[in-house]
């Protein structure tokens, strides 16, 4: 396990904090499997102290592949406490900040994860937090979507030992205050509101995904590669938009999804086939691949990597590269956002009928 050789400096009085960066590792693929937790705290655009917990994960049980990467192993672990100890120590040290981490959805859920595993009132009372991605924050600064290693090595910051859960939070951390400071802004809360593709998220808010079923170890298939992705995602591959027919006569045009070019990557809480059909009863116009016409990109859970982190789909480095071009309408819609679209308000009975259109398109 490396380590990082950062200075020890006192931590600031909560007041004082300007917002903390944090990165977790993980035991395994699970998001509730925190083996370490890093922070980096931010005043005035610098970073001013840091500090790291172990974290003994349930059962102190560890994958090879995430030991591969970040190098903690059980022994390391056996006597550190458990997430709900550690989190209560660092709670008060974070209450009414915002976080900030690089691809924040995966960080975001260790920590709801972690909580829903000692109860849902620890989810209220713990993750009263609102989050930014640093990924969103350096999407122009940095075009294309870049891992904090690469983004890291494009902006001239020092990344001594990464999967080291406080070095990378310091990473993340510069990474925020130099998308800060090229855009000329004061804080990261001036920052957000210069750049609407940053969106400052709640943490209760985020849908966590759907744990996929093991296989049986005696009818697993020995692996010779990376690990893929799960089989939800694999039986995605296979529905096809045109098999997706409206369950409604007539739509509301009106609807912020009618007629509106829509594409799905990555599992979603529901099944995918299901998203899509709700999609297309509001008149939503399904395709497989993204375009510079597509409207809206839904976004979700992508499968684990090895050490944790979760990947980038073909279809989301498409979005991406299509927005860095700066010309395009496409938007990411995570989960909660094309679920909000969904249940739109609709406009009043007399409008309404004013606006409904056959499903035939006429």
């Amino acid at each position: 396990m490396d380590q990082c050789s950062l200075q020890a400096l006192p931590l600031p009085a909560n007041e004082h904090v300007d917002f903390v960066a944090i990165d977790f590792e993980t035991a395994s693929g699970n998001p509730n499997s925190a083996c370490s937790v890093g922070l980096a705290f931010v005043v005035g655009l610098e970073v001013v102290a840091t500090t790291h917990r172990l974290i003994k994960p349930p059962g102190n049980k560890y994958e090879w592949g995430n030991v591969r990467v970040h190098g903690i192993r059980p022994r390391d672990t056996v006597n550190a406490p458990d997430f709900l100890t550690v989190w209560q120590e660092l709670h008060p040290m974070l209450v009414g900040k915002a976080l900030i981490a690089h691809n924040a959805r995966f960080d975001m859920s260790v920590i709801k994860a972690s909580l829903a595993a000692y109860g849902d009132s620890y989810v209220q009372q713990y993750a009263d937090f609102k989050y930014v991605d640093s990924i969103a924050m350096a999407r122009d600064l940095v075009p294309g979507r870049k891992n904090l290693a690469a983004c890291s090595e494009c902006l001239g910051i020092d990344l001594e030992h990464h999967h080291n859960a406080e070095c990378d939070a310091v990473a993340c951390a510069e990474i925020a205050i130099a998308c800060i400071k090229a855009n000329h802004c004061l804080n990261l809360g001036e920052f957000c509101f210069s750049q609407p593709h940053v969106r400052i998220q709640e943490v209760a808010d985020l849908v966590l995904p759907t744990p996929r079923p093991k296989v049986p170890k005696t009818t697993q298939p020995r692996r010779t590669h990376a690990v893929g992705p799960g089989p939800a995602l694999a039986q995605n591959r296979h529905i096809k938009p045109r098999d997706i027919q409206p369950q409604v006569s007539t739509f509301d045009t009106s609807h912020p999804l009618y007629q509106k070019s829509l594409v799905f990557t990555g599992e979603l809480s529901i099944d995918r086939k299901e998203a899509m059909q709700r999609a297309v009863n509001v008149g939503a116009v399904l395709r497989s691949s993204v375009s510079r016409r597509t409207d809206f990109l839904v976004v979700g859970h992508q499968y684990n990597g090895p050490d944790g982190q979760a990947t980038i789909s073909n279809k989301e480095e498409k979005a991406r590269a299509i927005l860095a071009e700066g010309k395009s309408k496409l938007r990411l819609l995570d989960e909660n956002e094309f679920f909000h679209l969904l249940q739109s308000a609709a406009p009043s009975r007399a409008a309404r009928s004013m606006v409904m259109a056959k499903a035939s398109g006429k």
